[in-house]
Parts: C-alpha cells; structure tokens; sequence
C-alpha cells in the first residue's frame, strides 16, 4: 500500500492532467453532439458531470503543490 501511496504522490500532476485533457475532451465531444442534434438545451446536464470533475482534479493538483511546499 505504501509503495502505491508513494507512486500516486509522485505522479499526481501527470495523472490529474491527463485526467482534465480526458474531461475536456468528452465535454468538447458532448458540446458536438448536442450542436449537430441541436439539443443543446437538453444535453447540458451532461456537461455538469465532467466539470466537476475537472474541479476536483484541480483541487487535487492545488493540494499537492501544497503538500510538497511544506515538506
């Protein structure tokens, strides 16, 4: 577990950026869809999900920049 632990602290900014290019692409794809449908009004519930998740792969970049400032 901790040999995980050390992996995930060490590679937490590559993970969490591929993790937002992975967001913005379904939400760029999303925002397609609905264009072509014309159904925009009805797909951008859809586009609530990955911005939260981009926010929290954000935080977690904030959060470990903060951890490694006060070690």
């Amino acid at each position: 577990m901790q040999k995980i632990i050390a992996y995930l602290n060490k590679y937490s900014i590559i993970i969490n950026s591929i993790c937002i290019a992975f967001w913005l692409f379904v939400i760029y794809s999303n925002y397609q869809t609905a264009k072509l449908g014309n159904s925009f009004e009805e797909r951008k519930v859809f586009l609530i999900v990955p911005i939260i998740f981009i926010f929290l792969s954000l935080f977690n970049m904030y959060m470990v920049q903060k951890r490694k400032k006060q070690v």
